[in-house]
């Protein structure tokens, strides 16, 4: 279960996740390619479990 304080420690890529959603210009399946192009910084597993946490983090009943 994702915790506030991950979504916290990823704030600023959450923020551009939904940036990128709300544009619809990209399935988000390729939102951690275009994450590793804005932050360089990200390591690929990186990008792909930030994003996987923000897809988490969207869901209706977000507790299992």
């Amino acid at each position: 279960m994702e915790t506030n304080k991950e979504n916290h420690k990823h704030g600023k890529y959450f923020i551009m996740l939904d940036l990128m959603q709300e544009s619809g210009q990209m399935n988000m399946f390729g939102a951690p390619a275009k994450l590793r192009e804005l932050y360089p910084e990200l390591a690929k597993r990186e990008a792909m479990d930030i994003t996987t946490s923000w897809m988490k983090s969207k869901t209706v009943n977000n507790h299992e």
